[in-house]
């Protein structure tokens, strides 16, 4: 650095330039994160191909499925011996049904490989999708609120008169972040069909996690206020999507007790028998 032997006083600081800033440590200053070794990706329980499959993700995910009478779990999708989705078989229709990431969330670095591992399992026809935007930073001619906020939807074709007439397009230069951006994406690169259904979320969700872990706590104990008329029309919507007229109608499930404290949670083994 250059300092002026005849100034009176020092000079201030920021004056000062050195050559060596760019050596200089920074705790702003992060690396991205890189996963190289291979995910570890296992579907363990009873699966098969099916004609048609509804994805659910985060915590709208939860709130929907306590409501939805899914039934038994029959398989789970482990990301490197981490839980991540829970798959079910209906009786009351035709399509499976993917919870996925309502413990713990995905880096993004990770969500392509799950996606892929997904749909290559199961190999469905047609794909339903149901995730939440955040209602007040959602960027649009009119101004909302999350009290008048609508459902709005994406999809890879032309939207049916039933979905345009009761949801509103996602449109740009709004984006999806979550994995739910993964699976439309890849169904698009396949020339297939997906349709992704965005409920309206009162807050913002928190940016995905650099690494995966069994437990995400912006997951844990959600309390958002969803509106149980947009999840009720969301739930008819997704299967009259897959040319389904389903006979199950969602019921807004009961308050969740509060919990005095997190437990830490376990990789799963083999056993998967839950519920939801």
């Amino acid at each position: 650095m250059d300092i002026d032997p005849l100034a009176e006083s020092p000079a201030p600081r920021h004056a000062i330039e050195s050559d060596e800033e760019e050596d200089e440590y920074n705790p702003l200053h992060t690396q991205p994160v890189t996963h190289c070794a291979p995910l570890d990706i296992q579907i363990v329980g009873n699966i098969a191909s099916v004609p048609s499959l509804v994805i659910a993700t985060g915590s709208v995910a939860k709130y929907w499925a306590r409501g939805a009478d899914l039934g038994e779990q029959v398989a789970t999708v482990a990301v490197d011996k981490i839980q991540v989705g829970l798959l079910f078989r209906p009786a009351w229709t035709q399509a499976a049904v993917l919870v996925s990431e309502v413990s713990t969330r995905l880096p993004l670095w990770a969500m392509r490989a799950y996606t892929r591992a997904v749909l290559g399992a199961i190999k469905p026809t047609d794909v339903a999708l149901l995730d939440a935007y955040a209602a007040s930073v959602y960027i649009s001619d009119a101004r909302t609120t999350f009290v008048d906020a609508p459902l709005r939807y994406l999809s890879t074709s032309a939207p049916s008169t039933t979905l345009s007439s009761a949801a509103q397009p996602f449109a740009t230069p709004n984006l999806v972040q979550s994995t739910s951006a993964a699976f439309v994406a890849h169904r698009a690169e396949q020339s297939a069909s997906a349709t992704l259904l965005l409920v309206p979320a009162p807050h913002i969700t928190p940016p995905a996690p650099r690494e995966l872990s069994s437990s995400d706590y912006s997951l844990s104990g959600d309390t958002t206020s969803w509106s149980s008329a947009h999840v009720r029309t969301a739930h008819a919507l997704l299967f009259a999507e897959l040319g389904e007229q389903v006979a199950s109608t969602w019921k807004e499930p009961p308050a969740e007790k509060p919990t005095a404290g997190r437990a830490r949670k376990r990789p799963i083994d083999t056993d998967i028998g839950m519920y939801i």
